[in-house]
């Protein structure tokens, strides 16, 4: 299924072509992204508030489509809107780079990396905790972006910074923000968050390897039984004729000459 709706071929090249300027998946993301806002607005809180992923709803409540739809749960935000574009910009460079089938890899870890944090919560006893909105999806891509491209430069108004420099800042504020109000939860999942993204394009370039486990041999016993010496195989006349012609009458042992004899006699008998 993989292949027939991502073609190993065409791994690099974009999905469609607009005006001459090619359209790759994180543009349609993102513009699912922006679209997500309107549909938020003419639907409300209410409507939307059932594909908000939370421990209850989606394990009491059985909406078990939470962990896929809450990216679509967007109030209208110029905030949202920028990262949205953003999004456009930085996933194009990334998937670009590591093909489509691998950014869509990424895309569903961070996509569910959240909600798979929420669920451990629940199951210990923390509730409380919702994902909705696409920023974390957007803020992972980044962190994607830097760790594949740290030496970037980005221009914010009239400061340049590199990517890696950026992201560092990023990611240090949210932290300090989340433990200025002793919010742990939040704390682990921008860790999460910022791992995830992280580990995985470190993957990618051959950096990170996946621990193996060793192999286990089982034995019947801790003795090792001895082998048995391979039975000598008997020589037959021809095989001593052969041996005869090559090496001569002095070459042969005792038991040659025994079954060469024997065979002499039993001629010998058979021709009297």
């Amino acid at each position: 299924m993989l292949n027939s709706w991502l073609p190993e071929s065409k791994d690099h090249l974009p999905l469609t072509w607009w005006k001459q300027q090619p359209i790759y998946l994180a543009a349609i993301i993102a513009l699912a992204g922006a679209a997500s806002m309107i549909v938020t607005a003419l639907l409300g809180y209410e409507v939307m508030g059932h594909f908000v992923f939370t421990f209850d709803s989606a394990f009491r409540q059985w909406h078990l489509w939470t962990p896929l739809t809450y990216v679509l749960v967007n109030p209208p935000s110029l905030w949202i809107l920028l990262g949205c574009y953003l999004l456009w910009n930085f996933g194009e460079a990334v998937e670009r780079h590591l093909g489509r089938r691998a950014f869509v890899r990424l895309l569903l870890l961070l996509l569910l990396v959240s909600p798979l944090l929420i669920t451990l919560f629940g199951l210990v006893g923390i509730h409380g905790f919702a994902c909705a909105g696409i920023t974390q999806l957007e803020f992972g891509v980044f962190i994607a972006f830097a760790t594949l491209y740290p030496r970037a430069k980005i221009c914010i108004i009239i400061l340049t910074l590199d990517a890696w420099v950026l992201a560092a800042i990023l990611v240090g504020v949210n932290a300090l923000g989340s433990l200025a109000g002793r919010d742990w939860a939040s704390l682990f999942l921008l860790a999460a968050n910022v791992g995830t993204a992280y580990a995985f394009i470190r993957f990618e370039k051959g950096e990170l390897k996946l621990p193996r486990l060793p192999k286990v041999v089982f034995t019947t016993s801790s003795k090792t039984r001895p082998t048995k010496p391979a039975a000598s195989k008997t020589p037959s006349v021809d095989d001593i004729l052969d041996k005869i012609s090559h090496h001569g009458m002095q070459s042969l042992t005792a038991d040659e000459r025994r079954i060469l004899d024997k065979a002499s006699d039993e001629m010998k008998r058979r021709a009297g």
